[in-house]
């Protein structure tokens, strides 16, 4: 696993510590702007920066599906699976990006997704009682 270089972990900690506060002030466009600011101080390829990429944009995602901006989910969605490289490959990122196409109305596309994150997971990924939708829709 790569280390982000000081300057670059400086500024992007920094930016996380300001996603913080203005999460728990209830302000997500801004914890999202700020969040895509770090972004960018994680050089290329930013999967080798597993802990750093992967949690970056899955807490994009995760606050894009709180304030339901499928959208913006969905555009980070993309990105997920170029993230976390040496992660052990649990199913996470396929039942994300489930969850996103799920509240896109891609009910196709979730069914797969999650069917992907079930396999690999197996089962595990529905485990959270606040996960109980997407596993009623999985297994209708």
């Amino acid at each position: 696993m790569s280390k982000l270089p000081a300057l670059s972990k400086e500024q992007f900690e920094s930016k996380l510590r300001d996603c913080n506060e203005n999460f728990e002030k209830g302000d997500y466009n801004r914890c999202i702007f700020l969040l895509e600011e770090a972004w960018d101080f994680i050089p290329d390829p930013k999967g080798i920066y597993s802990e750093e990429s992967y949690h970056l944009v899955k807490d994009i995602i995760h606050i894009s599906l709180k304030s339901n901006d499928f959208s913006k989910a969905n555009e980070w969605a993309g990105k997920l699976f170029l993230t976390g490289y040496d992660r052990i490959d649990s199913g996470d990122k396929e039942f994300l990006s489930g969850r996103v196409a799920f509240e896109l109305g891609d009910f196709e596309t979730a069914k797969e997704f999650f069917r992907i994150g079930n396999d690999k997971s197996e089962g595990r990924c529905f485990g959270s009682a606040k996960n109980a939708k997407y596993l009623k829709f999985f297994k209708s």
